[in-house]
């Protein structure tokens, strides 16, 4: 009944505020109806309310602000429509950090990959929620990995959503797409580095949780949602408990807050290398400098300790091992060399 009266009372405010023709009814409801749509598609803040109508209106409104609203974070109710719950799984950042079996990983993983029927490689640790397992390779089987899922299953409106921009450039999008990686919603958490492919179009991105206790490291690219095997790779780390895995090259957690970084990947040849990595340093670094040669080098900014890359040289003679990766602070002082 509440809506029933709040759709009346914007008709009667359409109708004084715009005068339609008096026999136009039909357009008279339609602009009601659409005033009711925008109210809700501002209310969610763009999220998919698995509606399509009023998915529509956030797309077409975006950012718009609305009068004593405040914007979602992660598990309020407009979010939560996002998400399904997973039988025994804790929700959001409290599926983090916690040490599974392999019998339960395979369970989750027969959530993402219900026809496949292979075990997995043993991992070098773990399993645990957001790790990449490999199933075992077999002549003539695709090459498939699944990221163990956490408590937040993606509705099919959050799927279909992010299959339509499966490259976003919006953080935004690109917390979608994290959240749809994992399972774990991160949609509310606050982005603290992000990093380009301008060749590809593939992303780099670092999140914390509201809490500060849990950060997400996400690679997205095209294969990232169908088990493909990716250059990073996609983590989801409890930062008072780190873990090695395949994805991390090293941490610290003898110093707090705790660093670590992962191992630099790099590709290509003289016609140009792609270089991508994220990590969180002490010292208070304020910019990352890659350098393959006098001529061939670039820097990337650092914030609140965290940083990511995904950079793309121009042809050069410099070989792959000429690559030497400094951290510096504001006066220019060496904090760390990642890679000398």
């Amino acid at each position: 009944m509440e809506d029933v009266r709040e759709v009346s009372a914007e008709l009667h405010r359409l109708a004084d505020s715009e005068p339609l023709d008096p026999f136009d009814t039909n357009a008279l409801l339609t602009r009601g109806q659409r005033g009711r749509r925008r109210r809700k598609a501002l209310a969610i803040s763009g999220a998919v309310a698995g509606v399509a109508v009023i998915a529509l209106a956030a797309a077409l409104l975006p950012g718009l602000p609305q009068a004593g609203k405040k914007p979602p974070v992660a598990g309020d109710q407009s979010q939560t429509a996002l998400f399904e719950s997973v039988q025994g799984v804790p929700r959001g950042e409290a599926a983090v950090g916690q040490r599974l079996t392999m019998a339960e990983a395979q369970r989750r993983c027969a959530l993402r990959f219900p026809d496949e029927k292979r075990g997995f490689e043993k991992p070098y640790d773990g399993p645990f929620v957001g790790q990449r397992l490999s199933y075992k390779i077999e002549i003539g089987a695709r090459m498939l990995m699944c990221t163990v899922p956490g408590g937040d299953k993606p509705t099919a409106a959050l799927l279909a959503q992010v299959a339509k921009d499966p490259l976003p450039t919006t953080t935004a999008g690109q917390l979608r797409h994290c959240s749809v990686q994992t399972w774990v919603d991160v949609t509310g958490w606050r982005v603290t580095a992000t990093a380009r492919s301008t060749q590809t179009g593939a992303s780099l991105i670092t999140a914390v949780s509201p809490s500060g206790k849990t950060a997400i490291a996400c690679e997205i690219d095209k294969s990232t949602l169908d088990g493909g095997m990716i250059t990073q790779g996609t983590s989801v780390l409890s930062l008072d408990h780190l873990r090695y895995d395949s994805n991390q090259y090293t941490h610290a957690t003898s110093t707090q807050p705790a660093q670590l970084w992962t191992g630099n990947n790099i590709g290509g040849n003289g016609n140009g290398y792609t270089t991508l990595a994220w990590g969180k340093l002490n010292g208070n670094p304020t910019r990352i400098h890659l350098q393959m040669d006098a001529k061939t080098q670039t820097d990337v900014p650092v914030t609140d300790g965290w940083f990511a890359y995904y950079w793309t040289t121009p042809p050069t003679k410099a070989k792959i091992s000429d690559l030497r990766i400094t951290a510096y602070d504001k006066d220019g002082k060496v904090v760390k060399v990642l890679l000398r």
